[in-house]
Order: C-alpha cells, then structure tokens, then sequence
C-alpha cells in the first residue's frame, strides 16, 4: 500500500497528514490490494494504540528510537487523545496536530528544550505509532487472504 506523507509548521502549529496514494489508473496487484482492503474491513483505532516511545535527537530533529532512557533518550507521551476511527482503504486520511504553544513547560527536558521540540518529537511518536499500526493491520491481511474466494462452471 502507498501511502503520502506530509509533515509541516505553520503559525507555532505541527501538523502531519498521512494519506493513502494510488493513481488513476490502478495496477493489478493495487486493485487486487483495495478488494483485500473492503474484504477484510479493519478501523484503526486511536483508543487502542500506545502512542507513548522513546525519543531522542539526530541533527537537531526528534526521532522515534528504541533505545533505553538514558542522558539522550527520552520518553514522550502524547496522553489523550480524542477517540477517532479510520477504516483502513484506498481513502485513508489521517491529520493529526500538535500546537507548540499549548505545550506545557513540565514537557520540557534535557532532551527536548523548546516547546516546539516537544511538539516535534509528538509527531514523530504519532508518525510511528500509527505507521506501525497500519503495517500490522496489513500484515493481518495479507496472512489471512487467501484462494478462497472463486469463480467456476461446474457440471454434475
């Protein structure tokens, strides 16, 4: 499954967009793809996701890493957020946002200095959480299609 991202900073606002990306003219194996996606219905669903990890900086920017808390290491947790389902198909649209201003200052850390970090490394949470998700989900597709499904002429 193809998928667009867009990660950008407007107004002190982060926001992500992940989107599901075919083009017009769809090839066998993406048509074949969405009907696996319609036979086997699956909702994403922010109440069951974890949207907690450890994060750390490379050049500046924050990343999703699974390495212990330590000195460089951090944990980041986006806490509640507002119950929302997406079913998972060609027309997938996830938005999702953090404003920098409303941060906290007991979010700031070692790690994470500025308000605006803080709402950085929350994208990137977000980013990988819901991208793990979605990469399990079609995981669970793909094991449980099969050949089942059939079309014949039979004489008896």
């Amino acid at each position: 499954m193809n998928f667009y991202e867009k990660i950008d900073m407007n107004e002190n606002v982060v926001k992500y967009i992940l989107r599901a990306k075919y083009n017009e003219e769809l090839t066998d194996e993406e048509t074949l793809e969405i009907e696996s996606l319609h036979d086997y219905i699956h909702k994403i669903k922010f109440a069951d996701i974890d949207f907690v990890s450890n994060v750390s900086l490379e050049s500046g920017t924050p990343y999703v890493t699974e390495d212990n808390i330590s000195e460089g290491v951090v944990e980041v947790n986006l806490g509640k957020i507002t119950p929302k389902e997406y079913i998972l198909d060609e027309n997938l649209e996830i938005a999702f946002s953090v404003d920098a201003g409303r941060v906290p200052d007991a979010e700031l850390n070692s790690v994470l200095t500025t308000k605006t970090l803080v709402a950085q490394a929350k994208i990137a949470v977000f980013q990988s959480k819901i991208k793990e998700t979605i990469l399990g989900i079609l995981d669970e597709i793909r094991t449980t299609d099969n050949d089942f499904e059939k079309e014949s002429e039979l004489i008896l």
